[in-house]
């Protein structure tokens, strides 16, 4: 089964230089315009919501099946590399303007993100469902529940940005992005170790055995003396410079081939934050090892078992909270794509000289195009990918509609669709994904859109 998400991927954005958030999900596309101003709070409001091996309607179901049955059958059917995301981005100020050279396009704001993956501890699951036993009620002997299955991470925080769209020549633009992370809050446990298992043992039947145990979790903003910390005013103070701070760069470009075929790629989110701000974690590490208690029962002097098993599994598995700063690093995403364009020319929104042709029109957008986009974003665990076929057409100079197909582990079936539109200086663009799975919110595993506002100045 591949193992794919679709977090921040904005496939109706990428390459679609009409648009100026294209220039936040590459930092090269092509500015065809003098200047913009994001409407604030509505310049770029996206949201992803995805599970790629359960529904709702898998366990709510009204089929006749007991729930419990229904639940039971979930845990054992899915998979370690399931996973749920969430991602949700509100661009809050946005604004760009070319410089008097004609060749840069500065840009720079302010934005807020939420991202959260997790996967499904499948192992771990099954232990606490039922045991180290089988569906028979025996020991599982030798098999081994690994705690590395146990991998989540979700984080919020606000990124001030500024970034710069080089035109070096007529087929090639280049362009860079420096960010200011600041950390609302954050939770992670990633790269646990360790194992629980069930063996035959010397001085009873059984011996059960944690063996190398290493698992963390850290938390920032969220808990603090003990009590939840995380409040309106905590999340404005925390996203506007509050104390954990982090670097990040974007870098992208866009080669013509020739007039119609053109390729573009762009790196984007490679940096970190780091977290010291009602820093909770929590540390556990060791090995045990119990056969059981040989029980002795003395008429006057009772062994305190339980207690001496307590001060024992305390003495060889240490477990602590530690309060030092950590480092957490935004997912990093990588766009490719190859657009080919064909029809009827329309010329672009842009009344800006060409130093090499003297020409105010000197470029021109085809009435349909057709892309190919990859996609891939690094998670925890795996580089999760994504591959988008797509077809565009404009209607007019001042209506663009897109249809995309995306492969992915969701669905056979995700058909995207989206429109750009401009009346004089106000634009307006929107996107849904997964369109077929609308009909029943229930059953699909996966929703996302997008929607943005400009004033746009030529």
């Amino acid at each position: 089964m591949m193992s794919q998400s679709y977090a921040q991927n904005k496939k109706f954005i990428f390459g679609n230089n009409d648009i100026p958030q294209s220039l936040m999900v590459n930092p090269g596309a092509e500015a065809n315009y003098r200047k913009h101003i994001g409407i604030p709070l509505f310049s770029g409001i996206y949201v992803n919501v995805g599970s790629n091996n359960l529904t709702i309607t898998d366990v709510l179901a009204k089929d006749g099946i007991d729930i419990n049955d229904k639940l039971r059958n979930q845990l054992f059917r899915m998979k370690a590399t399931d996973f749920v995301t969430v991602n949700e981005q509100l661009d809050i100020i946005n604004i760009g303007y070319k410089l008097h050279n004609d060749r840069d396009y500065l840009n720079f704001g302010f934005y807020q993100e939420f991202d959260f993956v997790a996967y499904y501890p499948k192992e771990l699951t099954i232990l606490f469902y039922q045991g180290n036993t089988d569906e028979n009620g025996n020991i599982n002997l030798n098999n081994t529940t690994n705690f590395n299955e146990l991998n989540f991470k979700g984080q919020a925080f606000g990124v001030f940005h500024a970034g710069i769209s080089r035109k070096i020549n007529n087929k090639l633009n280049v362009g860079i992005r420096a960010k200011l992370y600041s950390g609302i809050f954050n939770v992670q446990s990633v790269n646990n170790k360790g194992n629980f298992k069930s063996v035959l043992g010397e001085n009873n039947v059984y011996q059960h055995e944690l063996n190398n145990i290493d698992f963390l979790i850290q938390s920032s903003g969220l808990i603090k003396n003990d009590e939840f910390a995380l409040s309106g005013k905590s999340i404005f103070s925390n996203m506007f410079l509050g104390g954990n701070l982090g670097l990040g760069v974007d870098a992208g470009f866009t080669y013509n081939l020739n007039d119609k075929l053109k390729i573009s790629a762009s790196l984007l989110d490679v940096g970190f934050i780091s977290y010291s701000k009602d820093i909770s974690s929590y540390k556990v590490s060791g090995n045990y090892e119990l056969e059981g208690v040989g029980l002795i029962i003395p008429e006057n002097d009772p062994i305190p078992y339980w207690e001496d098993l307590r001060v024992d599994f305390d003495e060889q598995v240490e477990r602590k909270e530690v309060s030092k700063t950590y480092f957490s690093f935004p997912s990093a995403k990588f766009n490719a794509s190859v657009h080919y364009g064909f029809g009827k020319q329309i010329r672009k929104y842009t009344s800006i000289i060409d130093c090499h042709t003297n020409n105010g029109f000197s470029q021109y957008n085809y009435q349909n195009e057709l892309g190919v986009q990859l996609y891939s974003i690094f998670r925890p665990k795996l580089p999760q990918t994504a591959a988008t076929v797509y077809y565009s057409r404009r209607i007019s100079n001042f209506l663009q509609t897109k249809v995309t197909y995306t492969l992915d582990s969701y669905s056979f079936s995700n058909i995207g669709i989206g429109f750009a539109a401009r009346i004089r200086k106000f634009s307006l663009y929107a996107s849904v994904d997964n369109v077929l799975g609308y009909k029943d919110l229930y059953d699909s595993k996966k929703m996302s859109l997008s929607l943005g506002m400009n004033l746009i100045f030529d």
